[in-house]
Protein backbone atom coordinates (compact mmCIF):
# COMPACT_ATOMS: atom_id res chain seq x y z
CA UNK A 1 0.00 0.00 0.00
CA UNK A 2 1.05 3.62 -0.77
CA UNK A 3 -0.75 5.89 1.40
CA UNK A 4 -1.62 9.37 0.68
CA UNK A 5 1.52 10.90 2.41
CA UNK A 6 4.55 12.60 1.06
CA UNK A 7 7.75 10.75 0.92
CA UNK A 8 9.60 12.60 3.79
CA UNK A 9 6.80 11.42 6.01
CA UNK A 10 6.05 8.98 8.35
CA UNK A 11 2.96 7.08 9.67
CA UNK A 12 2.22 3.55 11.18
CA UNK A 13 0.93 2.24 7.51
CA UNK A 14 4.42 3.25 6.52
CA UNK A 15 5.89 1.19 9.37
CA UNK A 16 3.66 -1.79 8.84
CA UNK A 17 4.77 -1.94 5.48
CA UNK A 18 8.61 -1.54 6.53
CA UNK A 19 7.66 -4.34 8.93
CA UNK A 20 7.00 -6.61 5.87
CA UNK A 21 3.01 -6.52 6.06
CA UNK A 22 0.77 -6.05 3.12
CA UNK A 23 -2.23 -3.90 3.77
CA UNK A 24 -5.18 -4.43 2.05
CA UNK A 25 -8.63 -2.43 2.21
CA UNK A 26 -11.28 -3.75 3.72
CA UNK A 27 -14.37 -1.71 1.72
CA UNK A 28 -16.28 -2.50 -1.33
CA UNK A 29 -15.88 1.59 -1.50
CA UNK A 30 -14.34 2.54 -4.82
CA UNK A 31 -13.42 5.71 -3.82
CA UNK A 32 -11.52 4.70 -0.46
CA UNK A 33 -9.79 1.79 -2.14
CA UNK A 34 -8.45 4.74 -4.85
CA UNK A 35 -7.67 6.66 -1.58
CA UNK A 36 -5.51 4.24 -0.14
CA UNK A 37 -4.43 2.19 -2.79
CA UNK A 38 -3.86 -1.26 -1.16
CA UNK A 39 -2.30 -4.12 -3.09
CA UNK A 40 -5.15 -5.76 -2.85
CA UNK A 41 -8.87 -5.43 -2.37
CA UNK A 42 -12.00 -8.00 -1.09
CA UNK A 43 -15.55 -8.84 -0.67
CA UNK A 44 -18.30 -10.14 1.46
CA UNK A 45 -21.80 -10.44 1.34
CA UNK A 46 -21.46 -8.10 4.55
CA UNK A 47 -19.65 -5.32 2.17
CA UNK A 48 -21.48 -5.89 -0.99
CA UNK A 49 -25.13 -5.57 0.01
CA UNK A 50 -24.16 -2.41 1.65
CA UNK A 51 -22.11 -1.12 -1.02
CA UNK A 52 -25.44 -2.01 -3.44
CA UNK A 53 -27.63 -0.21 -1.65
CA UNK A 54 -25.87 3.15 -2.83
CA UNK A 55 -26.90 5.46 -6.11
CA UNK A 56 -22.80 5.18 -6.91
CA UNK A 57 -23.44 1.96 -7.62
CA UNK A 58 -26.59 1.67 -9.61
CA UNK A 59 -25.11 0.96 -13.00
CA UNK A 60 -23.36 -2.31 -11.56
CA UNK A 61 -26.94 -3.08 -10.28
CA UNK A 62 -28.57 -2.52 -13.51
CA UNK A 63 -26.14 -4.70 -15.01
CA UNK A 64 -26.30 -7.53 -12.55
CA UNK A 65 -30.46 -7.62 -13.18
CA UNK A 66 -29.97 -7.75 -16.98
CA UNK A 67 -28.12 -10.58 -16.92
CA UNK A 68 -29.75 -12.70 -14.43
CA UNK A 69 -32.43 -11.87 -16.75
CA UNK A 70 -30.83 -12.99 -19.84
CA UNK A 71 -29.79 -16.34 -18.14
CA UNK A 72 -31.57 -19.24 -19.96
CA UNK A 73 -33.85 -21.56 -17.85
CA UNK A 74 -31.67 -24.75 -18.58
CA UNK A 75 -29.29 -23.03 -16.73
CA UNK A 76 -31.16 -21.46 -13.57
CA UNK A 77 -34.78 -23.74 -13.45
CA UNK A 78 -35.87 -21.69 -10.48
CA UNK A 79 -35.76 -17.97 -9.12
CA UNK A 80 -33.77 -18.66 -6.51
CA UNK A 81 -30.89 -20.34 -8.65
CA UNK A 82 -31.00 -17.07 -10.89
CA UNK A 83 -31.15 -14.69 -7.96
CA UNK A 84 -27.93 -16.55 -6.47
CA UNK A 85 -26.29 -16.48 -9.91
CA UNK A 86 -27.32 -12.52 -9.73
CA UNK A 87 -25.46 -12.24 -6.20
CA UNK A 88 -22.59 -14.18 -8.20
CA UNK A 89 -22.41 -11.92 -10.80
CA UNK A 90 -22.82 -8.55 -8.59
CA UNK A 91 -19.82 -9.65 -6.55
CA UNK A 92 -17.80 -10.06 -9.59
CA UNK A 93 -19.07 -6.55 -11.15
CA UNK A 94 -17.43 -5.01 -7.87
CA UNK A 95 -14.34 -7.28 -8.25
CA UNK A 96 -13.52 -6.60 -11.27
CA UNK A 97 -13.39 -2.53 -10.60
CA UNK A 98 -11.39 -3.40 -7.31
CA UNK A 99 -9.10 -5.03 -9.37
CA UNK A 100 -8.77 -2.59 -11.75
CA UNK A 101 -7.79 -0.31 -8.50
CA UNK A 102 -5.43 -2.65 -7.08
CA UNK A 103 -4.38 -5.56 -9.21
CA UNK A 104 -5.96 -8.27 -7.03
CA UNK A 105 -8.97 -9.25 -5.61
CA UNK A 106 -10.71 -11.59 -3.49
CA UNK A 107 -14.10 -12.83 -3.50
CA UNK A 108 -16.38 -15.29 -1.66
CA UNK A 109 -18.56 -18.16 -2.47
CA UNK A 110 -21.63 -18.48 -1.02
CA UNK A 111 -21.94 -19.31 2.49
CA UNK A 112 -24.33 -21.40 2.40
CA UNK A 113 -22.19 -23.93 0.66
CA UNK A 114 -20.12 -24.26 3.17
CA UNK A 115 -20.70 -27.94 4.23
CA UNK A 116 -20.88 -28.79 0.45
CA UNK A 117 -17.41 -29.65 -1.04
CA UNK A 118 -18.60 -30.24 -4.52
CA UNK A 119 -20.93 -27.37 -4.95
CA UNK A 120 -18.05 -25.05 -3.48
CA UNK A 121 -16.06 -26.13 -6.35
CA UNK A 122 -18.68 -25.39 -8.85
CA UNK A 123 -19.65 -21.98 -7.48
CA UNK A 124 -16.06 -21.26 -7.27
CA UNK A 125 -15.22 -22.26 -11.07
CA UNK A 126 -18.32 -20.17 -12.10
CA UNK A 127 -16.74 -16.84 -10.51
CA UNK A 128 -13.66 -17.74 -12.09
CA UNK A 129 -15.47 -17.72 -15.78
CA UNK A 130 -17.22 -14.48 -14.36
CA UNK A 131 -14.02 -12.89 -13.94
CA UNK A 132 -12.56 -14.17 -17.34
CA UNK A 133 -15.96 -12.51 -19.40
CA UNK A 134 -14.99 -9.60 -17.85
CA UNK A 135 -11.48 -9.65 -18.94
CA UNK A 136 -9.90 -10.51 -15.32
CA UNK A 137 -7.17 -13.27 -15.63
CA UNK A 138 -7.36 -16.48 -13.03
CA UNK A 139 -3.85 -15.60 -11.46
CA UNK A 140 -5.37 -11.77 -9.93
CA UNK A 141 -8.61 -13.70 -8.28
CA UNK A 142 -8.53 -15.24 -4.59
CA UNK A 143 -11.82 -17.60 -4.21
CA UNK A 144 -12.72 -16.63 -0.76
CA UNK A 145 -13.77 -20.21 1.21
CA UNK A 146 -15.29 -20.96 4.59
CA UNK A 147 -13.01 -23.10 6.82
CA UNK A 148 -15.04 -25.87 7.35
CA UNK A 149 -13.67 -29.36 6.89
CA UNK A 150 -15.65 -29.50 3.44
CA UNK A 151 -14.36 -26.14 2.70
CA UNK A 152 -10.71 -26.50 2.96
CA UNK A 153 -10.87 -29.81 0.93
CA UNK A 154 -12.91 -28.11 -1.84
CA UNK A 155 -10.10 -25.55 -1.24
CA UNK A 156 -7.26 -28.17 -1.60
CA UNK A 157 -9.06 -29.65 -4.75
CA UNK A 158 -9.05 -25.92 -6.40
CA UNK A 159 -5.72 -25.29 -5.90
CA UNK A 160 -3.87 -28.67 -7.12
CA UNK A 161 -6.62 -29.36 -9.98
CA UNK A 162 -7.41 -26.35 -10.99
CA UNK A 163 -4.94 -23.56 -10.58
CA UNK A 164 -7.22 -21.22 -8.68
CA UNK A 165 -6.00 -19.17 -5.50
CA UNK A 166 -7.89 -20.33 -2.20
CA UNK A 167 -8.38 -18.18 0.58
CA UNK A 168 -9.62 -20.08 3.51
CA UNK A 169 -11.97 -17.54 5.52
CA UNK A 170 -13.67 -17.47 8.82
CA UNK A 171 -10.72 -18.93 10.70
CA UNK A 172 -10.48 -18.84 14.66
CA UNK A 173 -8.67 -21.66 15.68
CA UNK A 174 -4.96 -23.50 14.85
CA UNK A 175 -6.78 -26.39 13.53
CA UNK A 176 -8.44 -24.78 10.78
CA UNK A 177 -4.86 -22.40 9.94
CA UNK A 178 -3.25 -25.86 10.09
CA UNK A 179 -5.55 -28.09 8.33
CA UNK A 180 -6.26 -25.04 5.19
CA UNK A 181 -1.96 -24.82 4.79
CA UNK A 182 -1.90 -28.52 4.92
CA UNK A 183 -4.48 -28.34 1.87
CA UNK A 184 -2.04 -26.16 0.11
CA UNK A 185 -3.82 -22.91 0.04
CA UNK A 186 -3.14 -19.36 -0.86
CA UNK A 187 -3.89 -18.00 2.13
CA UNK A 188 -6.00 -17.92 5.11
CA UNK A 189 -8.35 -15.22 7.14
CA UNK A 190 -8.33 -15.33 10.92
CA UNK A 191 -10.33 -12.94 12.00
CA UNK A 192 -8.36 -11.09 15.29
CA UNK A 193 -11.10 -8.83 16.92
CA UNK A 194 -13.92 -11.42 16.91
CA UNK A 195 -11.51 -13.80 18.39
CA UNK A 196 -10.92 -11.10 21.47
CA UNK A 197 -14.56 -10.43 21.58
CA UNK A 198 -15.46 -13.75 22.33
CA UNK A 199 -12.33 -14.64 24.89
CA UNK A 200 -13.15 -11.14 26.45
CA UNK A 201 -16.92 -12.36 27.26
CA UNK A 202 -15.67 -15.45 28.40
CA UNK A 203 -12.95 -14.24 31.36
CA UNK A 204 -13.17 -16.68 33.93
CA UNK A 205 -12.94 -14.37 36.80
CA UNK A 206 -12.58 -10.64 37.46
CA UNK A 207 -9.43 -10.74 37.55
CA UNK A 208 -8.83 -11.54 33.78
CA UNK A 209 -8.75 -7.62 32.60
CA UNK A 210 -10.63 -6.97 29.06
CA UNK A 211 -7.00 -6.13 27.78
CA UNK A 212 -5.90 -9.46 28.18
CA UNK A 213 -8.36 -11.32 27.30
CA UNK A 214 -8.41 -8.55 23.66
CA UNK A 215 -5.17 -10.06 23.53
CA UNK A 216 -5.96 -13.39 22.78
CA UNK A 217 -7.02 -12.16 19.23
CA UNK A 218 -3.47 -10.97 18.84
CA UNK A 219 -1.77 -14.26 20.11
CA UNK A 220 -3.72 -16.44 18.61
CA UNK A 221 -3.14 -14.99 14.90
CA UNK A 222 0.93 -14.54 15.71
CA UNK A 223 0.83 -18.46 16.79
CA UNK A 224 -0.29 -19.36 13.18
CA UNK A 225 1.40 -17.27 11.35
CA UNK A 226 4.91 -17.98 13.49
CA UNK A 227 3.49 -21.99 12.93
CA UNK A 228 2.95 -21.78 9.19
CA UNK A 229 6.67 -20.24 8.87
CA UNK A 230 8.23 -22.46 11.22
CA UNK A 231 7.28 -25.60 9.30
CA UNK A 232 7.86 -23.46 5.60
CA UNK A 233 4.37 -23.95 4.34
CA UNK A 234 3.42 -21.73 1.47
CA UNK A 235 -0.21 -20.21 3.10
CA UNK A 236 -0.15 -16.97 3.80
CA UNK A 237 -1.89 -15.50 6.68
CA UNK A 238 -3.77 -12.61 6.27
CA UNK A 239 -5.42 -11.06 9.65
CA UNK A 240 -9.05 -9.55 9.37
CA UNK A 241 -11.46 -8.01 11.66
CA UNK A 242 -10.15 -5.71 13.81
CA UNK A 243 -11.32 -3.14 16.54
CA UNK A 244 -8.31 -1.00 16.61
CA UNK A 245 -4.90 0.43 15.51
CA UNK A 246 -3.25 -1.74 18.43
CA UNK A 247 -4.31 -4.73 17.22
CA UNK A 248 -3.44 -4.18 13.84
CA UNK A 249 0.27 -3.00 14.90
CA UNK A 250 1.05 -5.76 17.29
CA UNK A 251 0.93 -7.93 14.17
CA UNK A 252 3.20 -6.10 12.23
CA UNK A 253 5.29 -8.95 10.03
CA UNK A 254 2.57 -11.06 9.38
CA UNK A 255 1.85 -11.25 5.71
CA UNK A 256 -1.30 -9.86 4.99
CA UNK A 257 -4.00 -7.61 7.04
CA UNK A 258 -7.51 -6.62 5.49
CA UNK A 259 -8.35 -3.39 7.39
CA UNK A 260 -11.69 -1.38 7.43
CA UNK A 261 -11.35 2.59 6.25
CA UNK A 262 -11.75 4.11 9.66
CA UNK A 263 -8.91 2.16 11.24
CA UNK A 264 -6.63 2.66 8.01
CA UNK A 265 -7.20 6.43 8.16
CA UNK A 266 -6.21 6.49 12.58
CA UNK A 267 -3.15 4.29 10.94
CA UNK A 268 -2.32 7.30 8.48
CA UNK A 269 -2.25 9.55 11.15
CA UNK A 270 -0.47 7.60 13.86
CA UNK A 271 2.93 8.50 14.08
CA UNK A 272 4.17 6.08 16.58
CA UNK A 273 6.73 3.74 15.81
CA UNK A 274 5.97 0.61 14.68
CA UNK A 275 8.49 -2.27 16.08
CA UNK A 276 7.77 -5.95 14.29
CA UNK A 277 6.32 -8.25 16.01
CA UNK A 278 6.19 -11.25 13.75
CA UNK A 279 9.85 -12.68 12.67
CA UNK A 280 11.80 -15.35 11.21
CA UNK A 281 13.31 -15.64 14.76
CA UNK A 282 9.60 -15.70 16.19
CA UNK A 283 8.70 -18.47 14.22
CA UNK A 284 12.10 -20.38 14.89
CA UNK A 285 11.43 -19.95 18.54
CA UNK A 286 7.98 -21.26 18.51
CA UNK A 287 7.92 -24.50 20.53
CA UNK A 288 4.06 -25.01 18.77
CA UNK A 289 4.33 -29.21 18.08
CA UNK A 290 4.06 -30.05 14.07
CA UNK A 291 0.43 -31.73 13.60
CA UNK A 292 -1.06 -33.36 10.93
CA UNK A 293 -5.21 -33.41 10.09
CA UNK A 294 -5.54 -32.93 6.10
CA UNK A 295 -6.19 -37.02 5.91
CA UNK A 296 -7.83 -37.04 9.19
CA UNK A 297 -11.50 -35.84 9.04
CA UNK A 298 -12.00 -37.28 12.70
CA UNK A 299 -9.31 -35.97 14.09
CA UNK A 300 -9.90 -32.22 12.68
CA UNK A 301 -13.42 -32.53 14.11
CA UNK A 302 -12.20 -33.19 17.01
CA UNK A 303 -9.76 -30.88 17.36
CA UNK A 304 -12.14 -28.07 16.00
CA UNK A 305 -15.34 -29.15 18.77
CA UNK A 306 -12.78 -29.02 21.57
CA UNK A 307 -12.31 -25.33 20.96
CA UNK A 308 -15.04 -23.28 21.48
CA UNK A 309 -14.02 -20.43 20.15
CA UNK A 310 -13.80 -21.49 17.21
CA UNK A 311 -17.03 -23.59 17.57
CA UNK A 312 -18.75 -20.39 18.38
CA UNK A 313 -17.34 -17.93 16.58
CA UNK A 314 -17.17 -19.98 13.23
CA UNK A 315 -20.61 -20.80 13.38
CA UNK A 316 -21.56 -17.11 14.20
CA UNK A 317 -19.73 -15.70 11.05
CA UNK A 318 -21.07 -17.94 8.58
CA UNK A 319 -24.96 -17.30 10.00
CA UNK A 320 -23.79 -13.52 9.63
CA UNK A 321 -22.90 -13.57 6.14
CA UNK A 322 -25.46 -15.64 5.63
CA UNK A 323 -27.98 -13.09 6.53
CA UNK A 324 -26.64 -10.49 3.87
CA UNK A 325 -26.37 -12.48 1.58
CA UNK A 326 -30.23 -13.01 1.89
CA UNK A 327 -30.65 -9.48 2.10
CA UNK A 328 -28.87 -8.99 -0.76
CA UNK A 329 -30.98 -11.95 -2.50
CA UNK A 330 -34.39 -10.10 -1.28
CA UNK A 331 -32.61 -6.83 -2.75
CA UNK A 332 -32.10 -8.68 -6.13
CA UNK A 333 -34.98 -10.36 -6.46
CA UNK A 334 -37.09 -7.11 -6.02
CA UNK A 335 -35.71 -5.65 -8.73
CA UNK A 336 -35.54 -8.49 -11.55
CA UNK A 337 -39.34 -8.31 -10.72
CA UNK A 338 -39.44 -4.19 -11.65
Amino acid sequence: MSPATTENQTNALRGMEKAGTVIIADTADFSTIARFKPSEGTTNPSLLYFAAQQPAYAELVNSTIQYARNLPTDIVSAEDARVERAVEYLGVLFGTEIYHLTGRVSTEVDVRHSFNTSETIKAALRIIELYKAQGVPKEAVRIKISATWEGIQAGRILEREHGVSVLITIVFGMVQAITAAEAGVTCIAPYVGRIGDWFRAHQTSPSDSAESAEDMGVTRVRQMQNYLRKYNHRTHVMGASFRNTEQVKALAGVDLLTIAPSILENLESDSGEVVPQVTTNTAQETDLPQVSYINDENAFRWAFNNDSCAVEKSADAMRRFADDTERLKVFLAAKLIQ
